[in-house]
């Protein structure tokens, strides 16, 4: 099909779109690790597990947003998610939710609310919802 007139304003609108499409996902993430930290249903005997979900937006490949949940006590926490954010394969643009610390899948695999149900899933909700 072929389309005659003028379409010089159309790239813009489509960067807009992509800038509120990677906003949302942002807002969604960090909806989603605030809600990990409050329901996470292990016993918090250090802190640093309840400290270190975070996540990140990638778009084009890149980085563009990156955030850990803390309280800011648990600097090491920290640090470990966002090595894992930033070393970690990221095939695909979008929203990647994690955990840094080593044994968070442990304590998951024992039946506790760590970053899965109400990060992960919670999110792929809310995008679905939202989008």
């Amino acid at each position: 099909m072929r389309f005659k007139g003028d379409i010089s304003g159309l790239d813009s609108l489509q960067e807009e779109v992509d800038d509120e499409y990677y906003a949302l996902l942002s807002e969604i993430g960090r909806e989603a690790t605030r809600n990990t930290k409050i329901t996470g249903t292990y016993q918090n005997r250090t802190g640093n597990l309840r400290n270190a979900n975070g996540g990140c937006v990638v778009r084009n490949g890149k980085i563009i947003d990156l955030w850990v949940e803390t309280d800011g006590a648990h600097p090491k926490a920290v640090e470990k998610t966002e090595n894992l954010l930033i070393y970690s394969e990221k095939p695909k643009d979008g929203l990647y939710l994690a955990n840094g610390m080593e044994y968070a899948s442990f304590v998951e695999s024992k039946g506790f609310e760590v970053v899965l149900n109400n990060g992960v899933l919670y999110a792929q909700s809310q995008i679905e919802k939202r989008l």
